[in-house]
């Protein structure tokens, strides 16, 4: 493969990641996780509808300013909350844009290789990039998510920015099994997902055997 592989190649596996992180942030998502995910009932008797649409209140603070005023003047959560809400937005902005902008600018790059076994290859090769970070995740998940975690926080927030009470509204609306529901879903759905881009780059590769 020669340089013009590149590019496709290395943008692969970043944008199915956002992708399947995007799938992640809809009210779907958080009605499947309340529904079959087996979270722990509130410690203080908060019922599953209000809890529940607490939940998608959190969900819309981080997805645009109406939502995130909405989250701001309910009133159910502290300064601090409200500010890692606020980062959490910052971030899904940049993510939402690379995945936007990125997926465009990766198909021209793609279909400008005008090769197959090319066009094959730099699929095969950021899918199997991809399926070894997945793996990885899905993995370290099983093991220890609550290291995984806060190594991930730890990362991306300031360290003491995301660390909350029991009694704070966040923790009783998004427990950690609510986090570990969805990083193990989303780890099998880009499995998935991957799995069929690695059949195709599999199929267009042979196609020029």
């Amino acid at each position: 493969m020669n340089e013009k592989g590149y590019p496709p190649l290395l943008f692969f596996s970043f944008l199915l990641v956002f992708l399947c992180f995007r799938v992640a942030f809809t009210e779907f998502f958080v009605e499947l996780n309340y529904r079959f995910g087996d979270l722990p009932p509130d410690q203080w008797g908060m019922g599953y509808k209000e809890r529940l649409s607490i939940a998608k209140l959190g969900l819309r603070s981080v997805l645009s300013d109406e939502g995130m005023q909405e989250f701001i003047t309910s009133g159910l959560f502290r300064e601090k909350e409200i500010k890692h809400m606020q980062d959490v937005k910052g971030l899904l902005s940049v993510v939402f844009k690379v995945l936007y902008l990125g997926g465009p600018l990766w198909l021209i790059l793609f279909f400008s290789l005008k090769d197959k076994r090319k066009m094959g290859l730099t699929l095969l090769f950021g899918a199997t990039l991809t399926e070894i970070f997945v793996i990885f995740v899905l993995v370290f998940s099983l093991l220890n998510y609550d290291l995984l975690f806060e190594a991930f926080h730890n990362l991306i927030f300031d360290p003491y920015s995301w660390r909350f009470f029991e009694e704070d509204m966040l923790l009783r609306v998004y427990p950690m099994k609510f986090w570990y529901n969805a990083t193990l879903w989303v780890s099998v759905f880009a499995l998935i997902l991957n799995s069929f881009f690695q059949a195709l780059g599999f199929i267009l590769w042979r196609s020029t055997s």
